[in-house]
């Protein structure tokens, strides 16, 4: 699982805790992977790789399950990259967008069908089924 824009690590510890074998986390600012580690030394039982990384450049190879909290304008700027981190047959979750960003990520994306959404105020997390941007991905 990568937890992409980790922020606090909650996500990641909680699919390390839930039982996902291979767990990590990544953000570009290093406040915010230091409060990972805090947060991580609070679970013992969660095993977690966390490291500050550019999404764009880092090195990280395919995961089953790709979730990532970002802005609904930088889910549109980096949609190829996270494509192309999902395995064949993985799973994509994107979380951070607001109400009227929704369509303008979902075209991003190649106007996936959304399979589940939430909603939180103006907040908004969706899974993705058909995918079907430079990477084809079914979810």
């Amino acid at each position: 699982m990568l937890d992409v824009g980790t922020g606090s690590g909650v996500l990641a510890i909680a699919a390390s805790r839930l039982g996902a074998a291979t767990v990590v986390g990544i953000d570009d600012d290093p406040d915010a992977i230091a409060s990972a580690r805090d947060s991580l030394a609070l679970n013992p039982d969660a095993t977690v790789s966390l490291d500050v990384a550019d999404l764009r450049a880092a090195a990280l190879g395919q995961f089953d399950v790709v979730v990532a909290n970002l802005t609904g304008g930088l889910l549109i700027a980096v949609a190829a990259r996270l494509q192309s981190l999902v395995a064949p047959s993985g799973r994509l979750v994107l979380g951070g967008l607001m109400d009227h960003e929704e369509s303008a990520v979902l075209r991003a994306f190649g106007a996936p069908t959304v399979e589940k959404r939430g909603q939180e105020d103006e907040w908004g997390v969706c899974n993705f089924a058909d995918l079907k941007g430079p990477r084809r991905t079914t979810l």
